[in-house]
């Protein structure tokens, strides 16, 4: 599955059904489209008690997402995971939903500092796991594939979303995350999923979507959001 934000409306249509949950919104409103996104195909195809993963997860409302909607075991890893990330999130978050098996130690989400393209956790692990807008900050792909396909269980989907435009767009000298802004273009698309196809990942056609709006504005560079979802086999 491919698909690309192409205007305003499907951003606000997202938005209208997120709401129909307790958990988070996106900070960003373009994103709550990927969010709303995600969190319907995961619906769809994994169980509330398997595990799921979110990788760049600092600042991603994936993970609260999810814990709204009954899901168990639910795990996040970002480079910076700092203490007062996981006091908000684990802690103060079991308060608010008076979980008091937090006082044991207990928590739904267990957050993790560490390197997404060598994670650590075992083989087969996750049936789900969900990359928002991370792969354009430096992400090595061929590393990124091997690892999520590692630690996917057979049969499990990875969802990845990032920023996208039509034609090749001049970012500059921006950096974003400490890597230059990248905004993929259709060909660097389909180089991506051929590297993800060459390293296990189920083989479809790719059939990429036209851009309609440029919905996404970053220092006057304007463009979109895409996303694909793969399957381990």
């Amino acid at each position: 599955m491919i698909k690309v934000l192409k205007n305003w409306d499907e951003i606000g249509e997202c938005v209208i059904k997120l709401q129909d949950f307790p958990g988070p919104l996106h900070h960003q409103p373009q994103k709550n489209w990927d969010l709303f996104h995600f969190l319907k195909i995961i619906e769809q195809n994994v169980e509330k008690t398997m595990n799921i993963l979110d990788v760049g997860a600092t600042g991603s409302p994936v993970l609260e997402a999810l814990l709204s909607r009954g899901y168990l075991n639910l795990y996040g890893i970002d480079l910076r995971v700092g203490l007062r990330e996981k006091f908000t999130r684990i802690f103060m978050n079991a308060v608010h939903r008076r979980d008091l098996r937090i006082l044991s130690v207990y928590s739904p989400i267990k957050l993790k500092q560490g390197d997404l393209c060598n994670s650590g956790y075992p083989d087969n692990w996750f049936s789900a796991i969900t990359s928002l807008s991370v792969v354009e900050h430096g992400i090595h792909l061929e590393s990124y594939f091997k690892e999520m396909y590692r630690i996917l269980k057979p049969g499990g989907i990875l969802l990845t979303s990032t920023d996208f435009w039509d034609i090749k767009l001049e970012t500059g000298n921006l950096m974003v995350c400490g890597a230059p802004l990248k905004i993929f273009t259709p060909d660097e698309i389909k180089q991506a999923l051929l590297i993800a196809f060459e390293n296990g990942f189920k083989k479809y056609d790719v059939n990429i979507p036209k851009c309609l709006e440029q919905c996404v504005s970053f220092h006057g560079i304007k463009y979109t959001f895409m996303f694909f979802v793969l399957e381990k086999i």
